[in-house]
Order: C-alpha cells, then structure tokens, then sequence
C-alpha cells in the first residue's frame, strides 16, 4: 500500500497559528501539519510579534480573534502585523462570531471554527 504525502493545495507553505485556547491551537497546527505545512503555534500577540521582530517569516498568520482582556485581540495584531510587514497575509479564526465587532467583519477573512465544553 502507497501512502501519499499531503502537500500544500494553496499558496501558504508555512503558517503561524495564535490562538489563546491551547486545545484549539493543537488541533489547528496539527491538521495543517498533516495537510504538508509548516506550522508554529503560540499562545499569545506579544509571542508572535516576538518572533515576527526576531526576523522570523510566514506566508500566514491565522490569529483567533478573541482573546484574554490582558493582551490584544486579534483584530488589533492584524493592524500591528500590517503596520509592520503589509503585504502579510492573514487569517481571522474564531468560534465565537457573535463577539465580534461588526465594523471589521465586512473587511477580513474568518474562518471559524467548533465551539467545545471543557468537561
């Protein structure tokens, strides 16, 4: 039996993923691991604006929209992203669309994703 090796179907080759919430986070890194990209994942704003200053490059960052009061949400990493490398492409996840402003839903990209219940 062949086993076919998944490769990238879309332009992103490696990803970023920021998500708060560590269960989705891994879940998310590994589905795209398994479709053939190269995926990171980190828990908040300030790690991947960390990275993105320490010259480290992605063809996507796909940030969960909300997140914790103590850090910026994900609408607000995209402006500080764009203000730093603007041709940046990004990805808006969230599982809580009622949440959001509506000023910024008619201008990005979402993709949203299942709502679970801790046990």
């Amino acid at each position: 039996m062949r086993v076919e090796q998944h490769m990238p179907h879309v332009g992103a080759r490696s990803i970023l993923v920021i998500d708060d919430d560590s269960v989705a986070r891994g879940l998310l890194v590994r589905i795209l691991e398994e479709e053939g990209y190269l995926v990171r994942g980190v828990a908040t704003t300030m790690e991947c604006l960390s990275l993105l200053d320490g010259g480290a490059e992605f063809d996507l960052l796909a940030a969960e929209v909300v997140m914790p009061p103590s850090m910026p949400h994900g609408f607000a990493l995209g402006r500080m992203v764009k203000l730093r490398n603007p041709r940046q492409q990004l990805l808006y996840v969230t599982g809580v669309l009622e949440a959001l402003p509506e000023g910024e839903l008619e201008t990005v990209e979402i993709l949203t994703k299942p709502r679970y219940r801790d046990p």
